[in-house]
């Protein structure tokens, strides 16, 4: 620690604010408060009055957090709002998807997007026959529509005509497919009774046969019998 001495004013100095030859000069850090947002110490150690302008730069992310810049701190700390928001902007378009479900249209901003969404969209109508561009917000606000107009209406008419005339045609098809069918079962129905009486007529001729069989056999064997002992006897 030095002794006690007496301080006297420094020849180069005109505000006696600098000490005297006497003085160590303090090896400690600058602790004067900073602008507001800047992060860096002061460059200079101890020092009388005013500090100097912060020349280091930031590095921040833009507003929608997607790029990385590099900015002047003195730049940003004496910007007001305005100049601020322009500073920290990447100047690409927003990538944030309004609930439209369309990319917002805004260059890289602040805060929340803008509600009202600009981006073109086509409208039709009922029969997707007329159509035109409107801005999608008129569409969610619900003041935008297009109606079906008198050509629409006509080829409707012609077109429900056309739907009732082929269900009439296919019922019909139908119809005539189901009474083929029909025809084709009761033929072969036919068929197989015709089958069955001549079957039938076979069994009854078999039968007749089998009953007179025996007597018209039994006959026919005398004679030949008789016949047989005839000749022998008549060659003995």
């Amino acid at each position: 620690m030095k002794e006690c001495h007496h301080v006297t004013e420094s020849n180069s100095s005109s505000d006696g604010k600098k000490a005297g030859p006497e003085c160590s000069q303090c090896e400690e850090e600058c602790t004067k408060p900073r602008p507001s947002g800047c992060p860096h110490r002061c460059v200079l150690p101890c020092h009388p009055g005013d500090c100097p302008s912060c020349l280091q730069m930031l590095k921040i992310k833009c507003h929608c957090k997607l790029s990385v810049l590099y900015i002047e701190c003195l730049k940003l700390t004496s910007a007001d709002l305005k100049e601020k928001e322009l500073l920290v902007s990447c100047r690409n378009q927003c990538p944030k998807e309004l609930p439209c479900g369309h990319r917002c249209k805004e260059i890289c901003h602040s805060g929340c997007c803008p509600v009202n969404c600009s981006q073109k969209v086509k409208l039709r109508c009922l029969c997707k026959r007329l159509k035109k561009e409107v801005q999608c917000c008129k569409i969610q606000e619900g003041q935008a529509s297009l109606e079906c107009d008198a050509l629409c209406k006509e080829m409707k008419r012609k077109a429900y005509e056309i739907k009732e005339a082929e269900a009439k045609a296919a019922l019909e098809e139908e119809k005539r497919r189901q009474q083929a069918e029909l025809e084709a079962f009761e033929n072969r129905l036919k068929g197989r009774r015709k089958n069955k009486r001549r079957k039938d007529e076979v069994e009854v001729e078999q039968s007749s046969w089998q009953k007179y069989k025996n007597l018209i056999m039994l006959p026919v064997f005398g004679v030949a019998v008789v016949m047989v002992a005839w000749l022998m006897v008549y060659n003995d």
